[in-house]
Protein backbone atom coordinates (compact mmCIF):
# COMPACT_ATOMS: atom_id res chain seq x y z
CA UNK A 1 0.00 0.00 0.00
CA UNK A 2 1.17 3.51 -0.76
CA UNK A 3 -0.23 4.88 2.53
CA UNK A 4 -0.93 3.56 6.01
CA UNK A 5 -3.92 5.78 6.68
CA UNK A 6 -6.49 8.02 5.03
CA UNK A 7 -7.86 11.10 6.78
CA UNK A 8 -11.14 12.57 5.55
CA UNK A 9 -13.00 15.82 5.85
CA UNK A 10 -16.72 15.35 6.48
CA UNK A 11 -19.07 17.92 4.94
CA UNK A 12 -18.86 17.92 1.14
CA UNK A 13 -16.33 15.09 1.23
CA UNK A 14 -18.03 12.10 2.79
CA UNK A 15 -21.39 13.82 2.40
CA UNK A 16 -23.26 15.23 -0.57
CA UNK A 17 -22.51 18.94 -0.63
CA UNK A 18 -25.08 21.27 0.88
CA UNK A 19 -25.97 24.28 -1.25
CA UNK A 20 -26.08 27.93 -0.16
CA UNK A 21 -29.86 27.79 -0.62
CA UNK A 22 -30.18 24.84 1.78
CA UNK A 23 -28.09 26.55 4.41
CA UNK A 24 -29.94 29.85 3.98
CA UNK A 25 -33.31 28.14 4.40
CA UNK A 26 -32.12 26.44 7.58
CA UNK A 27 -30.91 29.72 9.02
CA UNK A 28 -34.18 31.45 8.11
CA UNK A 29 -36.07 28.82 10.14
CA UNK A 30 -33.90 29.50 13.17
CA UNK A 31 -34.25 33.28 12.85
CA UNK A 32 -38.02 32.99 12.54
CA UNK A 33 -38.22 30.75 15.59
CA UNK A 34 -36.52 33.36 17.79
CA UNK A 35 -38.33 36.31 16.24
CA UNK A 36 -35.37 38.05 14.58
CA UNK A 37 -35.47 39.14 10.91
CA UNK A 38 -33.17 36.82 9.00
CA UNK A 39 -31.49 39.76 7.26
CA UNK A 40 -30.39 40.95 10.70
CA UNK A 41 -29.59 37.53 12.13
CA UNK A 42 -27.67 35.97 9.22
CA UNK A 43 -24.56 38.20 9.16
CA UNK A 44 -24.25 38.20 12.94
CA UNK A 45 -24.49 34.40 13.06
CA UNK A 46 -22.01 33.79 10.27
CA UNK A 47 -19.57 36.36 11.67
CA UNK A 48 -19.10 34.25 14.80
CA UNK A 49 -18.54 30.96 12.94
CA UNK A 50 -14.82 30.87 13.91
CA UNK A 51 -15.81 31.06 17.58
CA UNK A 52 -18.77 28.71 17.30
CA UNK A 53 -16.88 25.91 15.55
CA UNK A 54 -14.21 25.70 18.25
CA UNK A 55 -16.73 25.68 21.08
CA UNK A 56 -15.81 29.15 22.33
CA UNK A 57 -19.49 30.13 22.48
CA UNK A 58 -20.78 26.89 23.95
CA UNK A 59 -23.43 24.66 22.42
CA UNK A 60 -26.02 25.81 19.91
CA UNK A 61 -28.65 27.11 22.39
CA UNK A 62 -26.00 29.06 24.32
CA UNK A 63 -24.45 30.55 21.18
CA UNK A 64 -27.86 31.40 19.76
CA UNK A 65 -28.90 33.24 22.90
CA UNK A 66 -25.62 35.18 22.94
CA UNK A 67 -25.98 36.29 19.32
CA UNK A 68 -29.60 37.30 19.92
CA UNK A 69 -28.61 39.39 22.93
CA UNK A 70 -25.90 41.05 20.88
CA UNK A 71 -28.60 42.12 18.44
CA UNK A 72 -30.74 43.49 21.23
CA UNK A 73 -33.24 40.60 21.38
CA UNK A 74 -34.22 38.34 24.26
CA UNK A 75 -35.81 35.14 22.94
CA UNK A 76 -37.67 32.99 25.45
CA UNK A 77 -36.54 29.55 26.55
CA UNK A 78 -39.36 28.10 24.45
CA UNK A 79 -38.16 29.98 21.36
CA UNK A 80 -34.58 28.80 21.89
CA UNK A 81 -35.78 25.21 22.32
CA UNK A 82 -37.81 25.39 19.11
CA UNK A 83 -34.90 26.89 17.19
CA UNK A 84 -32.62 24.15 18.53
CA UNK A 85 -35.02 21.45 17.37
CA UNK A 86 -35.14 22.98 13.90
CA UNK A 87 -31.37 23.32 13.79
CA UNK A 88 -30.81 19.68 14.75
CA UNK A 89 -33.24 18.53 12.07
CA UNK A 90 -31.61 20.60 9.34
CA UNK A 91 -28.11 19.50 10.35
CA UNK A 92 -29.21 15.88 10.01
CA UNK A 93 -30.41 16.66 6.49
CA UNK A 94 -26.88 17.85 5.62
CA UNK A 95 -25.44 14.42 6.48
CA UNK A 96 -26.51 12.57 3.34
CA UNK A 97 -23.57 10.33 2.46
CA UNK A 98 -22.02 10.24 -0.97
CA UNK A 99 -23.16 6.97 -2.55
CA UNK A 100 -19.69 5.42 -2.37
CA UNK A 101 -18.78 6.65 1.14
CA UNK A 102 -19.60 3.58 3.23
CA UNK A 103 -18.19 1.08 0.73
CA UNK A 104 -14.96 3.05 0.34
CA UNK A 105 -14.38 3.32 4.06
CA UNK A 106 -15.29 -0.31 4.66
CA UNK A 107 -12.80 -1.39 2.01
CA UNK A 108 -10.02 0.74 3.49
CA UNK A 109 -10.57 -0.92 6.85
CA UNK A 110 -10.65 -4.38 5.24
CA UNK A 111 -7.27 -3.58 3.67
CA UNK A 112 -5.89 -2.68 7.08
CA UNK A 113 -5.52 1.05 6.54
CA UNK A 114 -6.16 3.49 9.36
CA UNK A 115 -9.03 5.95 8.97
CA UNK A 116 -9.62 9.29 10.63
CA UNK A 117 -11.93 12.24 10.24
CA UNK A 118 -11.31 15.96 10.79
CA UNK A 119 -14.38 18.18 10.63
CA UNK A 120 -14.84 21.88 11.30
CA UNK A 121 -18.26 21.67 12.91
CA UNK A 122 -20.47 22.73 15.77
CA UNK A 123 -21.85 20.50 18.50
CA UNK A 124 -24.54 18.78 16.42
CA UNK A 125 -22.15 16.48 14.56
CA UNK A 126 -20.06 15.44 17.56
CA UNK A 127 -23.18 14.87 19.68
CA UNK A 128 -24.82 12.61 17.07
CA UNK A 129 -21.72 11.05 15.50
CA UNK A 130 -22.68 7.49 16.41
CA UNK A 131 -25.81 7.80 14.24
CA UNK A 132 -23.83 8.66 11.11
CA UNK A 133 -23.50 5.73 8.66
CA UNK A 134 -19.72 6.06 8.26
CA UNK A 135 -19.01 6.27 12.00
CA UNK A 136 -18.23 2.53 12.43
CA UNK A 137 -15.46 2.81 9.83
CA UNK A 138 -13.70 5.88 11.26
CA UNK A 139 -11.15 4.97 13.92
CA UNK A 140 -10.24 8.50 15.02
CA UNK A 141 -12.93 11.18 14.64
CA UNK A 142 -11.71 14.72 15.34
CA UNK A 143 -14.25 17.52 15.69
CA UNK A 144 -13.23 21.15 15.88
CA UNK A 145 -15.95 21.81 18.47
CA UNK A 146 -14.51 19.36 20.98
CA UNK A 147 -10.84 19.75 19.97
CA UNK A 148 -11.10 23.55 20.37
CA UNK A 149 -9.08 23.83 17.15
CA UNK A 150 -10.01 24.35 13.52
CA UNK A 151 -8.39 23.78 10.16
CA UNK A 152 -5.80 24.67 8.96
CA UNK A 153 -4.20 24.72 12.43
CA UNK A 154 -1.51 21.99 12.25
CA UNK A 155 -2.47 20.78 15.72
CA UNK A 156 -5.86 19.52 14.57
CA UNK A 157 -4.26 17.39 11.84
CA UNK A 158 -1.83 16.02 14.42
CA UNK A 159 -4.72 14.80 16.55
CA UNK A 160 -5.71 12.56 13.64
CA UNK A 161 -2.40 11.08 12.54
CA UNK A 162 -1.06 10.82 16.08
CA UNK A 163 -4.31 9.17 17.11
CA UNK A 164 -3.68 6.58 14.42
CA UNK A 165 -0.02 6.23 15.47
CA UNK A 166 1.27 6.99 11.97
CA UNK A 167 3.55 9.61 10.49
CA UNK A 168 2.01 12.39 8.38
CA UNK A 169 4.05 11.23 5.39
CA UNK A 170 2.15 7.93 5.58
CA UNK A 171 -1.25 9.66 5.32
CA UNK A 172 -3.50 10.65 2.45
CA UNK A 173 -5.80 13.58 3.26
CA UNK A 174 -9.07 13.88 1.31
CA UNK A 175 -11.21 17.00 1.42
CA UNK A 176 -13.38 19.26 -0.70
CA UNK A 177 -11.15 22.23 0.12
CA UNK A 178 -13.11 24.27 2.63
CA UNK A 179 -11.37 25.88 5.61
CA UNK A 180 -8.08 26.00 3.64
CA UNK A 181 -7.77 22.37 4.68
CA UNK A 182 -5.76 21.10 1.72
CA UNK A 183 -2.77 23.47 1.97
CA UNK A 184 -2.94 22.94 5.73
CA UNK A 185 -2.77 19.17 5.36
CA UNK A 186 0.07 19.39 2.87
CA UNK A 187 2.02 21.69 5.21
CA UNK A 188 2.01 18.97 7.88
CA UNK A 189 3.67 16.51 5.50
CA UNK A 190 0.58 14.63 4.36
CA UNK A 191 -0.34 14.04 0.73
CA UNK A 192 -3.55 15.95 0.03
CA UNK A 193 -6.14 15.53 -2.70
CA UNK A 194 -9.28 17.51 -3.39
CA UNK A 195 -12.55 15.71 -4.04
CA UNK A 196 -14.71 17.68 -6.43
CA UNK A 197 -18.31 18.65 -5.78
CA UNK A 198 -21.09 16.80 -7.52
CA UNK A 199 -21.64 18.09 -11.05
CA UNK A 200 -23.77 21.22 -11.14
CA UNK A 201 -23.93 21.70 -7.38
CA UNK A 202 -22.48 24.80 -5.75
CA UNK A 203 -21.14 24.06 -2.27
CA UNK A 204 -21.80 26.19 0.79
CA UNK A 205 -18.40 27.40 2.03
CA UNK A 206 -17.17 30.27 4.13
CA UNK A 207 -14.22 30.97 1.83
CA UNK A 208 -13.12 30.12 -1.73
CA UNK A 209 -11.04 27.01 -2.41
CA UNK A 210 -7.43 27.64 -3.34
CA UNK A 211 -5.75 24.45 -4.50
CA UNK A 212 -3.23 23.62 -7.20
CA UNK A 213 -2.81 19.94 -6.39
CA UNK A 214 -4.43 16.69 -7.45
CA UNK A 215 -8.18 16.18 -7.63
CA UNK A 216 -10.55 13.21 -7.72
CA UNK A 217 -14.24 13.06 -8.58
CA UNK A 218 -15.37 10.20 -6.32
CA UNK A 219 -14.49 8.58 -3.02
CA UNK A 220 -14.00 5.28 -4.79
CA UNK A 221 -10.97 6.88 -6.47
CA UNK A 222 -9.29 6.89 -3.07
CA UNK A 223 -8.94 3.11 -3.33
CA UNK A 224 -6.87 3.51 -6.49
CA UNK A 225 -4.68 6.17 -4.88
CA UNK A 226 -3.79 4.13 -1.82
CA UNK A 227 -2.74 1.16 -3.95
Amino acid sequence: MRYKAVIFDFFGTLTVASSPEMRAASLAEVADAIGIPVEEFRPAWWDVWPERCVGAMGDFPTALAAVARGLGHSPTDEQIAKATELRRASERSFRVMRPDAVDTLATLREWGLGTALISDCTDELSDEWETVPVAPYIQVPVFSFTARLRKPDPRIYALAFEGLSVQPSDCLYVGDGGSHELPGARATGMTAVRILDEVGLVHHRFEPVEWDGDTIDSLASVLTLVR
